[in-house]
């Protein structure tokens, strides 16, 4: 049976079709918990993670509607919820999990975290363009939702590794949305054209034509709209 059609039978009350619906859709689960979770490298369990992953495609069975115009397929529905609900959980954990700095390490004790620590800038310029980031990243969230449909922003976010700086390949997204992975480029693609179109887009765009005139006098491409949004912004800003 079709995820749409275990869906709706669940919806109905029959609480088999959502084992069904589960472990038809587990190993998508798995490939969106691959993102945020490496061995040996982070405190958070891999089966907590799963469970969140399920959580979601629990949440999005209960609220996918399919009696709407043109609606998106559930899997697309889905992954926004089970992605949703991963990455809160890691930045929940990550958020409650400080470590002090005078926390003493080495064998004898003798030395604190904090003289471990190599190459980190706490300088004001440094907190003044973590704020820029974070607000740019809410500014293209806000774009996204309004100029890109539900299936190129999951294909942006896992592209791009938004949240957690861990990308995928087209073909690995094409394999989780069951498009080959020539169309999730395709999808990719527009999904850029339309922020770079949007005003927001073009603003932007305007500044960084202003900013780097000066540097690049000889190189200055002949429109705004020529400048490499997803290597200047989505990529090298956002992430």
């Amino acid at each position: 049976m079709t995820n749409e059609e275990l869906v709706q039978l669940y919806q109905n009350g029959d609480k088999q079709a959502l084992d069904k619906l589960i472990e038809q859709n587990r190993g998508i689960v798995n490939k969106l918990v691959n993102k945020f979770y490496t061995e040996g490298t982070n405190s958070i369990d891999r089966e907590d993670l799963e469970q969140e992953g399920y959580i979601g495609l629990i949440t999005a069975a209960s609220k996918y509607k399919s009696d709407i115009e043109n609606p998106a397929k559930f899997i697309t529905y889905a992954i926004y919820w089970i992605y949703q609900r991963i990455s809160r959980f890691v930045k929940y954990r990550s958020t409650n999990e400080e470590t002090s700095l005078n926390t003493p390490v080495g064998e004898n004790g003798d030395t604190e975290l904090m003289d471990c620590i190599e190459g980190v800038d706490y300088s004001f310029e440094n907190v003044e363009e973590q704020i820029y980031r974070q607000e740019l990243r809410m500014e293209l969230e806000e774009v996204m939702s309004k100029y890109n449909t539900l299936q190129a922003r999951n294909i942006l976010k896992l592209h791009y590794g938004w949240e957690n700086n861990s990308c995928m390949t087209l073909n690995e997204i094409g394999e989780i949305l069951g498009v080959s992975g020539e169309r999730a480029r395709q999808l990719k693609s527009q999904a850029l054209r339309k922020i770079r179109s949007s005003p927001w887009g073009r603003e932007l765009a305007r500044k960084f034509y202003c900013d780097e005139k000066a540097i690049y006098r000889d190189s200055i491409p002949g429109t705004v709209e020529s400048i490499s949004f997803a290597q200047r912004y989505l990529y090298n800003e956002v992430v």
